[in-house]
């Protein structure tokens, strides 16, 4: 869904049946571990969507998530001279 709302074409699902027999591994060990999975997914997807002028144009600056790291106004000399 991530890819298509940044329309990234090549974004292709392999290995299915193995990303879903890890999941049951996973939830029969920790009930709970859906809603931590579905956590991390929206807070990644809204940081990556962040990066989107359009979706940035859609939802506004403060809909932007306060993370870490570069954010859509970092500038490239803001990068260099923070390295």
């Amino acid at each position: 869904m991530l890819c298509a709302e940044l329309s990234i074409a090549d974004c292709e699902f392999t290995n299915g049946v193995a990303y879903i027999a890890s999941w049951l591994r996973k939830l029969r060990d920790d009930k709970k571990e859906v809603f931590r999975a579905a956590s991390d997914a929206q807070r990644i997807a809204d940081y990556l969507l962040a990066f989107h002028p359009d979706w940035v144009a859609q939802n506004g600056r403060d809909a932007i998530p306060q993370q870490n790291g570069p954010t859509p106004t970092t500038s490239e000399d803001d990068l260099a001279e923070a390295a």
